[in-house]
């Protein structure tokens, strides 16, 4: 695992600030983001996007989630490795 980092999240008109940390395994990869202190992991699908996983351990909370949220911070990982 590499050092976590921010990244600046544009959501309700607003920077939300977030920390990820990258995960390189075998030929692919994913993000572990912390979102309002729940791990969610962003990984590339088929088509190259980031969808957001929920680990199962985290399921309950992860309910609370904001999914605007989420897709905002699938859309800037895609366009800043873009």
């Amino acid at each position: 695992m590499s050092e976590p980092i921010f990244i600046s999240v544009p959501y309700k008109n607003t920077e939300k600030q977030v920390e990820i940390q990258l995960e390189v395994t075998g030929y692919t990869h994913r993000f572990r983001v912390l979102v309002d202190e729940v791990p969610v992991l962003f990984e590339p699908d088929e088509e190259r996007q980031y969808r957001a996983i929920v680990p199962p351990e985290h399921a309950q909370a992860g309910e609370s989630l904001d999914p605007v949220l989420l897709q905002a911070i699938a859309a800037t990982l895609e366009k800043e490795l873009s």
